[in-house]
């Protein structure tokens, strides 16, 4: 399983790109770069340097516009993958998989495009389900939810403000 590797160019179609943007991996400054929302893949490269990485879409875990400053100092595009890629070394044991995160932040310096980076990412990122989020009643065996429209019957007004 390939997480983060080093910089790929997109292939098909760049929903985004942005210049000038800071990226963050975990704690680590990596510098000023460009991010790349492509169809394909999201990708950072550096500005300075040859560096740079690419992620895959089905290991991003969660993606958001982050404003809170009691975590991280600046506006940010904030994903978090599935796997410890700064431990890449034992990215093949599973259990230390599991419980392992990575933090991704990109810091545009225009912070007013970070929702049109939020909305390209977020259709990227339909493009590439998950195969592992697949829920089905035939494989639920008791130990998962099922998410369907069916599943939560409300009746009108059941949630409507007593008077």
């Amino acid at each position: 399983m390939v997480v983060m590797s080093s910089y790929r160019e997109p292939s098909g179609e760049i929903r985004h790109q942005e210049s000038n943007t800071r990226a963050f991996v975990n704690e680590r400054e990596l510098g000023s770069g460009t991010l790349y929302i492509a169809e394909s893949i999201l990708s950072w490269k550096s500005s300075t340097s040859e560096d740079g990485f690419s992620l895959e879409y089905p290991h991003i875990s969660l993606h958001a516009v982050s404003k809170d400053f009691s975590n991280f100092p600046h506006e940010c595009l904030y994903i978090m993958l599935d796997a410890d890629v700064d431990n890449t070394a034992e990215a093949g044991d599973d259990d230390e998989e599991e419980d392992n995160l990575t933090i991704v932040r990109f810091v545009p310096a225009d912070k007013g495009i970070l929702q049109q980076l939020f909305e390209a990412l977020k259709d990227c990122q339909l493009l590439h389900p998950d195969p592992n989020d697949s829920i089905s009643e035939a494989t639920d065996n008791g130990n998962g939810h099922d998410h369907s429209d069916d599943a939560m019957d409300a009746e009108p007004g059941q949630f409507d403000d007593a008077e």
